[in-house]
């Protein structure tokens, strides 16, 4: 046996080794005509990236004519004189080395107090409305005779924008010139793209479409003369177009490349061309010598031999990991067949309430105006109210298992009465267990009334497994859920929880996966009670979290046990909002109304849905209660109220403007009395234990959780020391 897996895996080395050599051979015979492509495409790529710079540049000066222009129509500049004064200012200021004032008829207003008349005996200035087409704005060109610059550097760059509704002294200016030196525009080119060994192989050029080099292909600025594009190409030995056909391509402003090659060199040059648009009337070159293609096409093939002979190591290594590790595989694509079960039992378990609450809701509506419904539409909300929470659950159990599993988990640790918690779970499961036909009994042994934990999460764990038990427990059977200490110190205590029922059982073989996520036992008995297979995976997730254990005894047939235990330090001193969950303290007057004095709540949240909700609820109990749309608002109001105005501040922490953390803290930093005993809740969406962490630093006292639990949230309100009893309901 073991001489033929040698032999298999031998003739599967081989195969791939053929398959690599065979796969090389074409790949390279097909790299030398990718690589010219590829290359053109990363000319093109330069070429447009210089391109864009020089516009850009060009765009600038234009804007600076624009702003020198309006800054003479804001300063009011009234005559001539006034005029040149500050185009002398603005040439002392800017790019520009002359800055002309053209009038309708064409006279030459200059920044050095100069005037000229085109067509003058003794005129220097050239026609300088001629340089614009009849519809042209802007024109941008080469010019190599401006009076005034300096004879060896006479090359300059001329921008000019028309003028509309300008006049000075009643005469009518028709367009703003501005000069720059050639070299600004040099500056901006990416010229010496390609170069090697104090060798230019690739250049960049600027032309005029009418080949003229404006600054030219070897990287010289010529003075007081043309090179032309054209006479470049007649020095070619061989080119892919004609000068007549690369005229008619400048003149229609495409944008293309072709090859070239000089009488007596080796290789051919890529010449790219493109055009700057409309305004522009110029075109920007890139040229790239084949030698360079030539040279990264042997880069290519070296890198690509290397990276094959690696890739060929690496495929062997990866079959014998592969054949190694066969079971594993086998083993994961069971777990993504689960996990798409469970995708399928999710989209399922989702739309299934959903329709019910679209359906409700439709109802709703639809009757909403019927007197005689009434009745029947409270229950349709009863019922749209308790499947959102079965939704919200379905959520956070994704949400949970996901953190869970990721090794994060955010677990809140505050006093808790476990006789509320026990009664909470019971009843909360109370119903469905009955309405099956099944008796419930609870009992209770408890030592530490009062205990440090997260009851959520408690209550997360409880829920899970009495949900179980009564879906797998039949008619006529019995659940026993059973809560009893054991003191393992003075300070601390194990709280146990049992959930013993008389159903269906377990197999033996599935005990070992039951806390597996995705993990559900397929009989005939559990067919008809599908869930998501998540629950017992977030329980026992969330004992071990909280330092506890779930364990579970089953038989099939017979029921099952689960135990629950959960470490916990005992709490002595009983906070005030948790005695009233024992005892009604709220004193009636004479009126039968609670004796209080009604609080003023600051209510900050910026979404108008939320806010209207909650101030809406809060109306309704009584409270006093001022609305900010964000944090910098709740700030201002907490400012401007007198000393003791507002009792507490519910404060959502993700706000625009300022957030609730930002104007909790500032509120704490005002010099007033007040400012450091206002109670301030963090009410969010956030309940990560960065976010509670957060809350605290910033100042608040307590942390309200949305969706917002309404009758929790009326408990910590009913315990503030300004009021008395629970808020009338």
């Amino acid at each position: 046996m073991e001489k033929k897996r040698i032999y298999f895996y031998f003739l599967l080395t081989a195969s791939t080794l053929a398959v690599i050599c065979f796969a090389t051979f074409f790949y390279i015979r097909q790299l030398n005509r990718t690589i010219s492509d590829n290359i053109t495409n990363s000319v093109s790529e330069i070429a447009e990236h210089d391109r864009q710079a020089i516009q850009s540049y060009i765009e600038h000066c234009w804007a600076d004519l624009s702003d020198i222009a309006e800054r003479f129509r804001r300063d009011g500049c009234q005559t001539i004189r006034e005029v040149q004064e500050r185009m002398n200012l603005e040439t002392a200021t800017s790019e520009f080395t002359h800055i002309y004032l053209i009038a309708e008829d064409g006279t030459v207003y200059t920044d050095q107090y100069d005037t000229g008349v085109p067509g003058g005996a003794t005129d220097r200035y050239p026609d300088f409305l001629s340089f614009f087409r009849e519809d042209q704005e802007r024109i941008v060109m080469r010019t190599d005779d401006i009076p005034g610059n300096d004879p060896s550097r006479r090359a300059a760059m001329l921008y000019g924008i028309r003028l509309s509704d300008c006049t000075v002294e009643g005469k009518a200016m028709s367009a703003f010139i501005g000069i720059t030196d050639l070299s600004s525009i040099q500056d901006k080119m990416v010229i010496d793209s390609f170069y090697k060994n104090g060798e230019y192989r690739g250049h960049s050029a600027l032309i005029d479409t009418s080949g003229n080099y404006i600054v030219n292909i070897n990287k010289k600025v010529y003075l007081n003369e043309r090179n032309n594009l054209y006479e470049h190409l007649l020095e070619s030995e061989h080119s892919e177009l004609t000068n007549e056909e690369l005229g008619q391509k400048l003149k229609n402003q495409e944008t293309f490349g072709f090859y070239h090659s000089h009488k007596g060199e080796r290789y051919q040059e890529l010449f790219y061309f493109i055009p700057f648009g409309d305004d522009m009337d110029l075109y920007f070159i890139m040229s790239v010598n084949e030698e360079v293609f030539m040279e990264q096409s042997r880069v290519f093939v070296t890198m690509s031999i290397t990276m094959l002979a690696v890739c060929t190591v690496t495929v062997i290594t990866m079959l014998l990991i592969v054949m190694h590790y066969q079971g594993k595989t086998i083993r994961t694509s069971e777990k993504a067949r689960s996990q798409k079960e469970f995708l399928s039992n999710m989209s399922h378990e989702i739309r299934t309430p959903l329709n019910g609450l679209i359906g409700m809701n439709h109802l709703i509506m639809a009757h909403i105006d019927d007197d005689s419904k009434k009745a029947q539409i409270q229950e349709w909300l009863l019922k749209s109210h308790s499947t959102a929470n079965y939704l919200l659950s379905l959520v956070n159990d994704i949400l949970d298992m996901s953190k869970l599993q990721a090794g994060r988990v955010d677990l809140v640790c505050e006093p808790l009465l476990l006789s509320s918690l026990v009664d909470e779970t019971g009843a909360m499961q109370a119903d469905n267990i009955k309405s099956r036909g099944i008796t419930f009994t609870i009992e209770t042994d408890l030592c530490a009334p009062c205990i440090e934990g997260d009851a959520t999460r408690i209550k997360q764990i409880l829920m899970n497994i009495l949900g179980n038990a009564a879906k797998f427990t039949p008619k006529g059977r019995s659940i026993r859920f059973t809560v009893r200490q054991e003191k393992t110190d003075e300070e601390h205590v194990n709280t146990i929880f049992i959930c013993a029922d008389t159903g269906i059982g377990m197999s033996k073989e599935y005990l070992g996966n039951i806390f597996d996520a995705f993990s559900q036992e397929q009989n005939r008995h559990t067919d008809a009670a599908k869930g998501t297979g998540l629950g017992m995976a977030i329980s026992r997730l969330l004992a071990n979290a909280m330092g506890g254990d779930i364990t579970v005894e089953s038989e099939l047939n017979a029921g099952s046990t689960f135990t629950v235990t959960i470490p916990s330090r005992i709490v002595t001193d009983i906070p005030d909002y948790l005695k009233q969950e024992k005892e009604d303290t709220g004193q009636k007057d004479a009126a039968g109304q609670t004796a209080r004095r009604p609080l003023k709540i600051l209510v900050a949240e910026d979404v108008e849905l939320n806010a209207e909700i909650l101030l809406s609820i809060l109306a309704m109990e009584g409270f006093e209660t001022v609305h900010a749309s964000d944090g910098r608002e709740a700030l201002e109001l907490f400012e401007r109220s007198a000393v003791g105005e507002f009792d507490l501040i519910l404060m959502d922490m993700q706000m625009p403007v300022m957030d609730g953390c930002a104007a909790a803290a500032a509120i704490r930093g005002l010099n007033r009395a007040d400012a450091s005993t206002v109670i301030i809740y963090a009410c969010t969406a956030n309940t990560f234990q960065e976010d509670r962490d957060l809350a605290f630093a910033s100042g608040m006292n307590d942390f309200v959780t949305k969706p917002i639990d309404v009758s929790l949230l009326l408990k910590k309100l009913a315990a503030h020391p300004l009021s008395e009893g629970t808020p009338p309901s």
